[in-house]
């Protein structure tokens, strides 16, 4: 269908590279061979949501949920037998604006698929780290908000990356956060520009988690992806215009107390390595979980998994290569440290609950 993109006034052209377009992801996943490729669900224009699995192997044969057997003597029973590889799942375009997780997730099929990523760079560390993980990507979750959102914002004023990315009422005002949260759907007699934040209902996925009355079809992509898989971490990649940093949010207030304990040690490890390589990281390594809930939370309680939402900075580094650059530094630095670490630990899941819940 034909949709019309908002487009930023005066930006810089993209290189030729920075495939984030919906007909430039829809073939990069249909020309996968080396992993598998599906349409998990359908957005309200028909856009496919594309699920990429890598690595995958069968599950072992159980018939029970994650919430019945943590309170078992056994929750290993839902996980993978001993030796299987984790699994980690990451989604990009949740909001379709936040280009900067679509083009890290693929660049990184580009790497599993071809061996370089989308500039025609090798990257082999990753490319060895990947392949210890059954990987679950989701490279752009809203692709009705990609449709309607610009290519990036490297470089726009706050307004317009406001304006692309959470949209505009028909007064001309932008739908700021977070009253634009104040509504599910937003009213959209009274919406010009929907922007990336929403897909073209409305809805916020990023919220669509209330068990038994999940709204949107990429929402239960995702929820779904997660049990079956039996998912040990969740990357939500996102981004922000408001500062130069790049961080972790930990957006999930249920989050048992080892799943808390895991994503600050990721959260530090990332820091360190990201001011190693000269990449700006909030001042405050581990911000404490606020009072909020997401999907983060239902991926966490229906597998288990540890979860983070990881925001980029959007508009202020120096070029596109910084972004690709930043990306593979957070990826590197987390699948680097669950080769000795269990993202969950669900052998051991009420002994380290009960451990670091006093530490908390």
């Amino acid at each position: 269908m034909e949709v019309k993109r908002y487009e930023i006034p005066g930006l810089v052209n993209r290189p030729s590279w920075w495939k984030v377009r919906t007909n430039e992801i829809e073939s990069i996943c249909r020309n996968i061979k080396n992993g598998s490729c599906t349409a998990a669900g359908k957005t309200p224009w028909g856009f496919p949501v594309y699920q990429v699995v890598y690595n995958d192997y069968p599950d072992s044969s159980n018939e029970v949920n994650w919430m019945s057997v943590m309170s078992t003597k056994t929750p290993e029973l839902f996980g993978n037998k001993e030796g299987s590889p984790q699994t980690v799942m990451i989604s990009g375009g949740i909001h379709g604006a936040e280009i900067e997780g679509v083009i890290l997730v693929l660049n990184l099929i580009s790497l599993l698929e071809t061996g370089v990523d989308l500039r025609g760079r090798k990257n082999d560390k990753l490319l060895e780290l990947a392949r210890l993980y059954r990987l679950v990507l989701f490279p752009c979750v809203n692709m009705d908000g990609r449709a309607v959102s610009p290519d990036h914002r490297l470089g726009a004023s706050i307004e317009e990356c406001r304006r692309a990315g959470e949209g505009f009422w028909t007064n001309d005002k932008v739908i700021r956060w977070p009253e634009m949260k104040e509504y599910f759907p937003l009213p959209l007699e009274r919406v010009a520009h929907t922007g990336g934040y929403c897909n073209s209902e409305g809805y916020n996925i990023m919220h669509d988690g209330t068990p038994g009355n999940i709204k949107t079809a990429e929402a239960l992509a995702i929820l779904k992806a997660a049990e079956k898989y039996k998912v040990d971490l969740y990357l939500n990649l996102h981004s922000q215009p408001e500062t130069p940093c790049n961080g972790f949010r930990m957006h999930s207030m249920c989050s048992f107390p080892y799943s808390i304990e895991v994503v600050k040690e990721l959260s530090r490890r990332c820091k360190k390595v990201l001011e190693e390589r000269g990449f700006v990281y909030e001042p405050d390594a581990v911000r404490k979980i606020p009072c909020k809930l997401d999907i983060n939370t239902p991926v966490h309680l229906c597998s288990g998994a540890a979860t983070a939402t990881i925001e980029f900075a959007a508009r202020d580094p120096e070029n596109f290569d910084v972004i690709a650059d930043t990306g593979y530094a957070f990826l590197e630095t987390i699948l680097e440290s669950g080769k000795e670490m269990l993202f969950c630990d669900r052998k051991n899941w009420k002994t380290l609950n009960a451990q670091y819940n006093t530490q908390l």
